[in-house]
């Protein structure tokens, strides 16, 4: 096959990076993902130390019509997002590792091999930060290719947006090593990778603008499950959508889960303020203290702690790697963007967890979990995302995630995405009957198959495939390497 040709030259070539079925580390890259449905097989892993050893491989395969895939973190539950079966060649991330602040403190350089939280970890005693992501365990170039959300956009905007990365370097389709900065030759291409994701180039190092840091409060608030519960909490929530403005250093992950007998959702959310004395009013403080909503967390849960991001995601990153009770367990995301309207926040509630009740899964199928998680975009976040591929409506705004797991047999999969598909189909209904749905959807929690670009508008999608015929004519990047969404 055409991929065997490619995996012995890039073997011949580079014995000690590339690894066959019957090499060890074959096995360990093969699983690095925390969804089990990703671990596909190819016919070969490549796991490049430097650009010059990642144009090799582009070359190689687009001389031998190789399909192939690229990983960074392996977060998205899509099989072959970032991987590919043995029919291609998985280039893998994990020796493109760099981590390293300049002199004068102002860059951070990022290879796509780490996840955010080593990144925290580099900088913890640096006072300085980056817009990057809320959770330890996801990638970074995936994140930030997708314009991913940070803990600080509700201020800055995506962790794409103007003035956040400074330069990309990168392997272009042709197996030119770039250097791709806002105002050089490359500036459309620029523009393109600012949630594009990999239609354009392949990553190999990320230098963002650094930023003065304290160390931020951070409490994960419980609230139980009832519907008085409920009813506070949406409110709650809701109330932070539409005042974030209030309090820009604020932002929260509210997340209501379902899992083994479960007969109603239980309530919980991060919460965050990049400050030292934690707000006794304003929209965070609902989640603290429940002023006009009344909602309450259980024993002290939402007491605010000073904890920096590295050793935040240091106590999260345990359970996603290998051995860790959500690797290897399936995954799967689903993103509904919605107007953020009381009327909206109770259609997608209770279609979902009505739903999930009546289908019995949690009860069917082993480690069955699944969670809402709605994450709140506020004028100021789009505003100062403006400018990006994703033109993103300026209005008050939920990207709702479906995040659900299972057990990794792989015997439910056909069961479990059949009721995901049903239950979008009923909430898209209810939310199209009141006017309710975004046109933009995020696609960094996207679903197989939505349509991720179509959200983009007419115009933005045109320019991008301006820019992708004239850096990658024979669209390499789009048939050779399928995985992921291409404009």
């Amino acid at each position: 096959s055409d991929a065997s040709t490619a995996c012995e030259i890039l073997k011949n070539t580079y014995p000690n990076i590339t690894y066959l079925p019957e090499d060890a580390g074959y096995a360990d890259e093969n699983q690095v993902s925390w969804d089990s449905s990703a671990w596909l097989g190819p016919a070969c892993i490549f796991a490049p130390t430097c650009a010059t050893s990642l144009s090799f491989a582009v070359k190689t395969f687009v001389a031998t019509h190789t399909k192939f895939a690229m990983r960074g973190g392996g977060h998205m539950p899509i099989p072959d997002a970032a991987n590919i079966n043995n029919t291609g060649v998985l280039i893998s991330s994990t020796n493109l590792n760099t981590l390293k602040l300049s002199q004068d403190g102002e860059t951070m350089s990022i290879g796509p091999g780490p996840r955010w939280g080593d990144v925290f970890n580099y900088l913890e005693f640096t006072n300085k930060t980056v817009i990057g992501g809320r959770l330890a365990p996801v990638g970074v170039p995936g994140l930030l290719l997708g314009g991913g959300i940070s803990w600080y956009s509700v201020k800055h905007g995506l962790a794409s947006s103007e003035g956040k990365i400074k330069a990309y370097e990168a392997v272009l389709a042709d197996g030119t090593i770039a250097i791709i900065t806002a105002n050089s030759t490359y500036s459309d291409l620029y523009w393109a990778l600012g949630g594009g994701a990999n239609s354009f180039a392949l990553i190999t190092r990320f230098d963002l603008q650094t930023f003065p840091s304290i160390t931020p409060l951070i409490a994960d608030a419980h609230y139980g499950s009832s519907n008085v519960t409920r009813d506070a909490y949406l409110a709650a929530v809701l109330n932070m959508a539409l005042t974030n403005e209030e309090d820009l250093a604020s932002t929260i992950i509210p997340v209501c889960r379902w899992g083994p007998g479960s007969t109603a959702p239980s309530y919980e959310s991060t919460l965050f303020h990049n400050g030292t004395s934690i707000p006794t009013s304003g929209p965070l403080a609902e989640f603290i203290h429940g002023n006009t909503t009344g909602l309450t967390a259980l024993n002290g849960t939402a007491t605010m702690r000073s904890i920096s991001l590295a050793q935040y995601g240091r106590a999260m990153r345990s359970a996603f790697r290998e051995g860790g009770q959500s690797h290897g367990l399936r995954q799967k995301f689903r993103v509904v963007s919605m107007k953020a309207t009381a009327e909206n926040l109770a259609i997608a509630h209770d279609t979902f967890f009505d739903s999930l009740a009546a289908s019995n899964l949690a009860n069917k199928v082993p480690e069955f979990f699944a969670g809402l998680d709605f994450n709140i975009v506020n004028r100021e976040m789009v505003e100062r995302s403006a400018g990006l591929p994703q033109n993103i409506p300026l209005e008050p705004t939920f990207w709702v995630e479906e995040a659900i797991s299972w057990g990794s047999g792989g015997e439910f999969d056909n069961e479990v995405a059949e009721w995901v598909k049903n239950v979008n189909v009923e909430m898209e209904r209810k939310l199209k009957e009141v006017n309710g749905l975004n046109r933009y959807v995020y696609l960094n929690d996207a679903d197989k198959g939505q349509k991720v670009f179509e959200g983009y508008g007419g115009e933005s999608v045109e320019r991008l495939k301006t820019v992708r015929a004239k850096y990658d004519p024979e669209r390499v990047f789009t048939d050779l390497m399928p995985g992921g969404w291409k404009v």
